[in-house]
């Protein structure tokens, strides 16, 4: 057995299926392949995290229609991962079905927040800047990944700004930025000279950066299905993201299952500890 293995579990309804589900309305705009796109993630996320993990579309309108597809998904199937989905249809699914079903209902944007604050913290720590306790970061765009900022407290950085686009006619961004370790630009709001990391002490992470996000998606999912006692809240998350900062470029395929392994293993210590 590898190192980091683990046997699916059945929780207490059989479940011991992961499964990876989408509408598309995240893609409509690209006129992109929904079900082939769900089914390869699916399959790479197999890959990874060595579990089951079934691919599903669903024909959806709203939050409710998709919750209704996961709500009839069959019963050997536990933790969900919502992907390619609009914003705030995802968000709906995830509070409503947790809280009416109890069901583990992970996203896209959660592995997106779980690998930025990573990049974070590992910017701040290998460019010598202050300790996130002593330190300031900004997010750009903060409403598409909104759970970014409470993991970037957990993590204890004293200093936290959010900003929008809507933001930059009063409060242009590279004013906002000035004086900060680090700024997260989920927009591509900055002018290239400051994205290039010239002229600025601070350390600049993109989504291009959160590169790490399928492993701890293959890692939570891997997790959630082998101990379905496992809980998943920002403590966990910033478990899985301290699990993921000795990870420098390039991701090879064996880092990514290595990767994969860590996240998996930091959140099963953390239920095993709770017990």
């Amino acid at each position: 057995m590898t190192a980091g293995a683990c046997t699916p579990r059945h929780d207490h309804r059989g479940r011991r299926e992961a499964a990876v589900v989408s509408d598309g309305s995240a893609l409509r705009e690209c006129g992109a392949a929904v079900e082939l796109i769900v089914r390869e993630f699916a399959e790479h996320l197999s890959g990874l995290a060595e579990v089951p993990v079934r691919p599903v579309t669903v024909e959806a309108v709203d939050a409710a229609q998709l919750g209704a597809g996961i709500r009839a998904l069959p019963a050997d199937v536990g933790p969900v991962l919502v992907t390619h989905a609009d914003l705030e249809r995802t968000r709906l699914v995830q509070q409503d079905l947790h809280g009416s079903t109890g069901l583990l209902v992970l996203t896209d944007q959660d592995a997106t927040a779980i690998a930025l604050t990573a990049a974070v913290l590992s910017a701040v720590a290998d460019g010598g800047r202050r300790a996130p306790a002593g330190g300031r970061v900004v997010v750009a765009g903060a409403h598409y990944v909104p759970i970014l900022p409470a993991l970037l407290a957990a993590a204890g950085v004293a200093d936290i700004t959010t900003w929008n686009a809507s933001d930059a006619v009063t409060f242009p961004l590279r004013h906002v930025m000035y004086g900060a370790d680090a700024l997260v630009d989920l927009v591509g709001a900055l002018p290239g000279w400051v994205a290039e990391g010239r002229h600025s002490t601070t350390a600049v992470i993109t989504r291009g950066d959160a590169r790490t996000a399928p492993c701890v998606a293959a890692g939570l999912l891997r997790a959630a299905v082998c101990d379905p006692d496992a809980t998943f809240d920002v403590v966990t998350y910033l478990a899985a993201a301290r699990a993921l900062t000795t990870a420098p470029p390039p991701l090879t395929q064996r880092k990514a299952r290595i990767l994969t392994n860590r996240v998996a293993d930091a959140v099963k210590s953390l239920a095993h500890t709770a017990r």
